[in-house]
């Protein structure tokens, strides 16, 4: 997934690793993550298969500026059109959930405590990121509605966790 992400993301411009990185996390950030140790080695691999090319020579520190070829474009295209997406999700915080009954009540009661913090914070995070921006070109306004997927998630995981806590209290 990380490659067709780079893909997509080299196709609005060409950009630099870092600014990758940084675009990356900017864009898609709510939906998928990853640091510059996955991005730099997909980088490579992709520019062996000839997906992207470095322009020019390496500016300072080593930059490189990367574009995508026409072969890249044509791979992300047919990634987007001919896969179907993986909808599963690993939630590692979900999982717990269903074991609070073996928690003690106030643990209990702090694991969910703690999934509105991290919900309230990455609410507050994405909603700057959506504040910031101004859509103007297509990549821009389809970025902008991937990220309403997170917002809305982060919304939903607050509303259940200020649900749970409820339910928790109950049972005192």
């Amino acid at each position: 997934m990380l490659r067709h992400a780079l893909l997509g993301l080299l196709a609005d411009r060409p950009m630099s690793g870092y600014e990758l990185a940084q675009r990356f996390e900017a864009a898609v950030g709510a939906t998928w993550s990853a640091g510059h140790s996955q991005i730099y080695p997909e980088l490579n691999r992709l520019a062996d298969e000839g997906l992207i090319a470095a322009d020019g020579e390496p500016g300072p520190r080593g930059r490189k500026t990367y574009r995508i070829t026409g072969d890249g474009r044509d791979a992300v295209r047919e990634w987007l059109r001919e896969t179907e997406p993986d909808r599963t999700v690993r939630d590692e915080a979900a999982l717990r959930t269903f074991f609070l009954w073996l928690m003690d009540p106030d643990d209990a009661r702090a694991h969910v405590e703690a999934e509105l913090r991290a919900a309230e914070e990455a609410l507050s995070t994405l909603r700057a990121t959506a504040a910031a921006r101004r859509p103007a070109t297509p990549a821009e306004r389809s970025q902008r509605i991937g990220l309403e997927i997170g917002l809305r998630e982060a919304q939903a995981r607050a509303d259940w966790a200020v649900w749970a806590l409820e339910r928790l209290s109950e049972h005192r």
